[in-house]
């Protein structure tokens, strides 16, 4: 797929692999990131791999990125109900679908590392990615009016798979993304950081 830019974001459209997969259209305030937990080879492939993936799977998400800082996002649907976070939990989260925007960041970060102190080393080196995350946040961010603050998943802002499933008790749970400032991994902090850095260059705010 040709890579496209709105303004200064640059990103391959995927628009057409998540088109079938839209339960609605909704106003967003939150942003939930996610990790694939699958291939990470270069080029934009692991990006496409991973929309289709999730596409067959009946899910989607509105935005991907990869290690090479490669940005992937669904333009015509970034207010699309998709199904990217979990809503079988027994605190009533299904909601979660409906006002939030999911990134998936290409990783296998989990799966080849097995304690946190490791898997924080192995992401703080991933700089492109958490790059790319960040321009992609700040983007949606300004565009949605969602706040560039960490959230528990019950209010408006920036969260984590991980949070999701500790907040609404979700079945089996979900730890991708759990954040290092809350025991875990994750540098949940340093990309919402980053992105109202960016934020602030783009728009003046």
């Amino acid at each position: 797929m040709t890579k496209k830019a709105d303004g200064w974001l640059v990103y391959t459209d995927i628009s057409a692999i998540v088109a079938d997969d839209v339960h609605g259209f909704a106003q967003k305030d939150m942003i939930v990131l996610h990790e694939t937990v699958s291939g990470d080879v270069p080029g934009t492939a692991d990006l496409l791999a991973n929309a289709k993936y999730l596409d067959n799977a009946g899910l989607g998400v509105q935005g991907l990125t990869d290690a090479d800082g490669n940005v992937a996002l669904a333009k015509s649907y970034e207010d699309a109900i998709l199904y990217h976070a979990a809503s079988t939990g027994s605190k009533g989260e299904g909601h979660i679908n409906t006002r939030s925007i999911g990134i998936e960041q290409v990783s296998r970060v989990m799966i080849d590392l097995k304690d946190n102190d490791s898997r924080w080393e192995r992401w703080m080196g991933r700089a492109k990615e958490i790059e790319a995350t960040a321009r992609l946040v700040a983007y949606l961010s300004h565009k949605h009016g969602i706040p560039l603050r960490y959230s528990d998943a019950k209010h408006p802002g920036v969260t984590t798979h991980w949070q999701v499933s500790q907040t609404f008790g979700v079945y089996g749970g979900h730890t991708d993304c759990w954040p290092r400032h809350l025991g875990g991994y994750y540098p949940a902090l340093r990309v919402i950081y980053r992105a109202r850095q960016i934020r602030k260059k783009r728009y003046g705010h």
